[in-house]
C-alpha cells in the first residue's frame, strides 16, 4: 500500500500524520509525506525515514502567516484569533491542491489520509478518485454539528466553559446556537472553499457534508475529551505519539537532575506571546529557591527578557523533543500553552500543566485538563506574575494533579493511539481495492 500524507503548514497538524505515517511504515507500507518547502526540514529532523513530497514554497504567505499567529497570540477573543488564522490559511490552498494533483499523477496512491484543515487534500484526493481519510488533531468539537449527533449538555467550540458552567438556558438555547454556526460556517468557510474548487474546475460542495462517508480520525480519548455519541466514521484514536522517547543531550539531562524541581515552559511553535506577557512570565520565574525553569523561546522573543537571565532560569530557542524533556524526573511542572499536542505529550510523561492558552481551542483544552484534575489555567491577558507564580507552587505541592494523570494516561492508551490509526487507513484502502 501507498499512504500520501499531507497537511497545512503547521507543527500541530503535520506532528499527528508523521506518526501515522510511521506506524504503517513499520507495517511494510510505503510512506509519504506532502507539504510547503518551508516545512521540509522539519519533517525530516520529526520522521527522518518518512518520504517528504515538495509542495513548492510558500513565499510571502509564510509572513503572512506568521502575521496572523501574531495577531491571534494577542487578541483577547479566542474565536476572532481563531478566524485570523483560518483567513490567513486559504491563501495556501491553491498551491496546496496544484502540487497534491501533479504528485498523484506522477504516483498514484492508494489511500490519502489529510488534516481536517486541509481542505485541498481532501478536494485533491477526490478530483484523483482516491480515497481520503481524514485526521482531526483538534477537538471534537471541530467537527461539523451536522455531522456529529447533538449533545447539549456540552459546551460548544471556542467558549472556554466546563460543562459544570452551563445553566439551563444555556443548554435550552444550544440547538438554536448549533444551527447558526452551521450558517456561519456554510456562509465563510463553505463560500470561500467552493471559490477555491470553481477555480479548479471543481463543483461546489457542502461543507458539512464533506466528511459523512469518509474515515475520521480524533488525535483524543474520552477522558480527557467530554464523552459524548458519535456517528459510526468517527473515532477517538488516542493521541499521536512517537514509539520512543529520544535521549536527552547529556548536559541538558544533567542540569535537568542536578538542583530543584524543574518547570518546563513552551508556548508551541506558533503563539508570540506581547512583550507584557513574556516579562510577567519571567517575572513569575525569576529568584525562586523552590523551582529551575526551563523556557523554551524563540531568540526574537527571548532578547526582550530582562538581562542577564535570573539564576534558576535556562532559556533555549528550540530545544530537544518535548515528550523527552517532560519524561525526565526532574520535570515537575509543565507551563502550556495547551496546545491539543502538547497536553497528550505531559500526559504521556505524566507531568502536570499550567496552563496559559493563547488562541483558538487551547482555551477550551485547559479547560478540559482543569476538569480532568491535571491541572490549572490562568487567563493569558488577565494572569499576574504572582498568579502564575502561586499556580506553579500549587501544582508542584499538591500531590492530587500527578495523582489523576494515570486516569489520563489509560484513557488515551486504550484509545490506541498511532497504531489503531493505521489500522483504520489500511482499512480504507482495502475497502478502496475491493471495490
Amino acid at each position: 500500500m501507498y499512504a500520501l500524507f499531507t497537511a497545512i503548514p503547521l507543527v500541530g497538524h503535520i506532528n499527528p500524520l508523521l506518526r501515522q505515517a510511521e506506524a504503517l511504515q513499520r507495517r511494510g507500507h510505503q510512506v509519504a509525506f506532502a507539504g510547503a518547502a518551508e516545512v521540509r526540514a522539519h519533517v525530516a529532523s520529526e520522521a527522518p525515514s518518512v518520504r517528504f513530497i515538495d509542495l513548492g514554497p510558500l513565499g510571502p504567505i509564510a509572513g503572512e502567516l506568521r502575521r496572523a499567529q501574531e495577531l491571534a497570540s494577542m487578541d483577547p477573543s479566542f474565536v476572532r484569533g481563531a478566524a485570523r488564522i483560518v483567513d490567513s490559511l486559504w491563501q495556501v490552498w491553491p498551491g496546496m491542491y496544484d502540487g497534491l494533483r501533479t504528485a498523484m499523477a506522477a504516483e498514484p496512491p492508494d489511500v490519502v489520509v489529510a488534516d481536517l484543515f486541509s481542505s485541498a487534500g481532501l478536494s485533491a484526493a477526490d478530483a484523483a478518485g482516491v480515497p481520503c481519510v481524514v485526521n482531526n488533531p483538534d477537538l471534537l468539537g471541530a467537527i461539523s454539528p451536522k455531522i456529529l449527533p447533538p449533545a447539549d449538555h456540552l459546551p460548544m467550540l471556542f467558549s472556554g466553559l466546563s460543562p459544570t458552567q452551563l445553566s439551563v438556558w444555556s443548554r435550552l438555547a444550544a440547538p438554536v446556537l448549533r444551527r447558526a454556526a452551521v450558517a456561519y460556517a456554510s456562509a465563510t468557510v463553505g463560500r470561500r472553499l467552493n471559490a477555491l474548487r470553481a477555480s479548479r474546475g471543481l463543483p461546489p460542495v457542502d461543507v458539512h457534508e464533506l466528511l459523512r462517508d469518509r474515515q475520521v480520525l480524533v488525535d483524543g480519548a474520552f477522558g480527557i475529551e467530554y464523552q459524548r455519541p458519535l456517528p459510526p466514521n468517527v473515532e477517538m484514536v488516542g493521541a499521536m505519539l512517537p514509539e520512543r522517547t529520544p535521549a536527552l543531550p547529556p548536559d541538558l539531562a544533567e542540569w535537568l537532575a542536578n538542583g530543584p524541581p524543574v518547570v518546563y515552559v513552551s508556548l508551541g511553535t506558533l503563539a508570540v506571546a506581547p512583550d507584557a506577557q513574556l516579562l510577567k512570565m519571567a517575572e513569575a520565574f525569576a529568584g525562586s529557591s523552590t523551582f529551575r525553569t526551563l523556557w523554551i523561546l524563540r531568540p526574537d522573543q527571548a532578547s526582550r527578557l530582562p538581562s542577564p537571565p535570573p539564576a534558576g532560569l535556562r532559556v533555549l530557542d528550540w530545544g530537544p523533543a518535548p515528550t523527552a524533556v517532560l519524561s525526565h524526573p526532574g520535570v515537575k511542572v509543565f507551563v502550556s500553552h495547551c496546545g491539543i499536542n502538547s497536553v497528550y505529550e505531559s500526559i504521556h510523561a505524566g507531568t502536570p500543566i499550567v496552563g496559559i492558552p493563547m488562541f483558538a481551542d487551547q482555551r477550551d483544552m485547559a479547560v478540559r485538563v482543569a476538569d480532568a484534575g491535571i491541572g490549572v489555567w490562568l487567563n493569558k491577558q488577565l494572569f499576574t506574575a504572582t498568579a502564575l507564580h502561586a499556580a506553579i507552587l500549587r501544582v508542584l505541592d499538591d500531590p492530587s494533579f500527578a495523582r489523576a494523570i494515570p486516569q489520563a494516561q489509560e484513557a488515551l492508551a486504550s484509545a490506541g493511539g498511532a497504531r489503531r490509526a493505521a489500522d483504520l487507513i489500511e482499512r480504507a484502502a482495502r475497502a478502496r481495492a475491493a471495490a
